[in-house]
């Protein structure tokens, strides 16, 4: 196995500029001796292949289209179409900075086949300095000035959107992302979980993205919270209640004051208010506190919580919240 062998792996839906703009990054970071393969997961989103694979391009670009749109099934497919041992997972709102490439490599040199990296996670300048929100998700990933060569996460550090490792047989045996997870939510941490069981380490890596969804939308990012409740934690139970049960989440939901107070009636009409509330006071900039963001994602998801009985999602989804 070569360590200048990579296949990076892209599950997509309907977020065209932002694969230009990861191709475009990775154009200017690939070096000659360096094989590297872009494989693009996607569920016919009608992308322009033509502007995809242009002849500029110093790598391969395969582009697949899934009838399934589940995160997981994509990332599998990925996986198994990969023409190289060294695998490089990235969403595809995750642009790539400008020693990406280069920072896996030197990963990939030291790395043995028990041990998966998660990259460093950070959101636009200009996002940030705008937006209380972004600033509050900015502040929940480890940094670069955090590194250290033996620095090892924990689990729910985990992120999927900017993750390395060898494909080895162990890999295989265990299995990848787990395609009952539908909607969105909690696939990730189960990988995760079940591979720490396995024996495996969680290691962080120096290699770096900005996560760009576009003009930042608070209301949309406690959307995610929301299906977080409702269907990922509904998906996570069904998988492994075991690893369930190691979730902050399951453990608040499983709390008897909670199941007490989401009794209350109109209960549900009160988180929205509040919900409504928090919006506003981001909306204005009064004062950065984060403790109120942490609470609004919680929030989101005890709504969700309270719709969980309700949703049957489907397995062909026309988006990924939904």
């Amino acid at each position: 196995m070569l360590i200048n062998e990579i296949s990076l792996i892209i599950p997509t839906y309907k977020r065209e500029d932002q694969i230009n703009q990861i191709i475009q990054s990775l154009k200017k970071q690939k070096q000659n001796d360096t094989n590297l393969e872009i494989i693009i997961c996607d569920s016919f989103s009608h992308y322009n292949l033509q502007q995809i694979n242009n002849s500029g391009n110093k790598f391969l670009i395969k582009y697949f289209n899934i009838k399934k749109n589940i995160l997981s099934a994509k990332r599998n497919y990925g996986i198994n179409k990969a023409s190289y041992k060294n695998i490089i997972l990235l969403d595809d709102d995750c642009i790539p900075d400008q020693d990406f490439l280069k920072n896996y490599i030197d990963d990939f040199k030291f790395l043995d086949k028990d041990t998966i990296l998660s990259g460093i996670v950070e959101f636009p300048n200009i996002y940030i300095k705008k937006y209380n929100h972004i600033k509050f998700r900015n502040s929940r990933h480890f940094k670069s000035t955090e590194l250290n060569s033996n620095l090892y996460l924990c689990l729910d550090k985990i992120v999927a959107m900017n993750m390395g490792f060898i494909k080895s047989e162990k890999f295989n045996k265990i299995g990848f992302f787990d395609e009952r997870f539908l909607g969105y939510g909690f696939e990730d941490y189960e990988f995760g979980y079940r591979y720490l069981n396995n024996g495996f380490r969680l290691k962080a890596s120096s290699a770096r993205i900005i996560h760009d969804e576009g003009e930042p939308d608070f209301s949309r990012y406690l959307k995610k919270y929301f299906h977080l409740g409702r269907d990922g934690m509904k998906n996570l139970i069904n998988v492994d209640i075991n690893c369930a049960k190691t979730s902050i989440y399951h453990k608040i939901e499983t709390n008897i004051f909670f199941k007490l107070i989401t009794k209350i009636p109109k209960f549900y009409t009160l988180l929205t208010l509040f919900e409504k509330s928090i919006l506003f006071l981001d909306k204005v900039k009064i004062m950065y506190i984060p403790f109120i963001y942490n609470l609004a994602r919680l929030v989101s998801y005890v709504k969700g919580y309270l719709e969980r009985h309700k949703s049957n999602i489907k397995e062909e989804n026309q988006n990924w919240y939904e």
